[in-house]
């Protein structure tokens, strides 16, 4: 029984470090002099989908929404539009978003979507 419950902390310790890294960090404001590390491209490439996402019910939204979106694009702007990467980041990180593109999409709607007073 001893080594049954140790082979199954083992597993579950192997599952845990396969498992994908899925922090977000938001780079710091400012030029692309250094390379983002695979949580800070994270962050950019994560929200990028989430602001598509939401970009097109911004059509029928409301002035609070609006300034919530655009203050959003502007932090993306601030922190991702120039920056460097590692190819194989950029790779992982592709990966991520293949898995999980529903989710991140879903994020970004909810992000702005209009609350029911209740």
């Amino acid at each position: 029984m001893r080594y049954r419950r140790a082979a199954i902390l083992l597993l579950g310790l192997a599952l845990t470090a396969c498992s994908d890294d899925l922090t977000e960090t938001r780079p710091a404001e400012g030029g692309g002099e250094r390379s983002l590390s695979r949580a800070e491209l994270r962050w950019c490439m994560f929200n990028d989908i989430r602001i598509e996402a939401a970009r097109a019910d911004m059509r029928s939204a409301k002035q609070g929404q609006i300034q919530a979106f655009n203050a959003a694009v502007t932090e993306w702007n601030a922190s991702c539009r120039r920056y460097r990467y590692s190819r194989s980041d950029r790779d992982a990180v592709q990966r991520q978003i293949d898995a999980r593109r529903a989710e991140l999409e879903a994020e970004g709607k909810a992000r702005f979507a209009v609350r029911e007073a209740g």
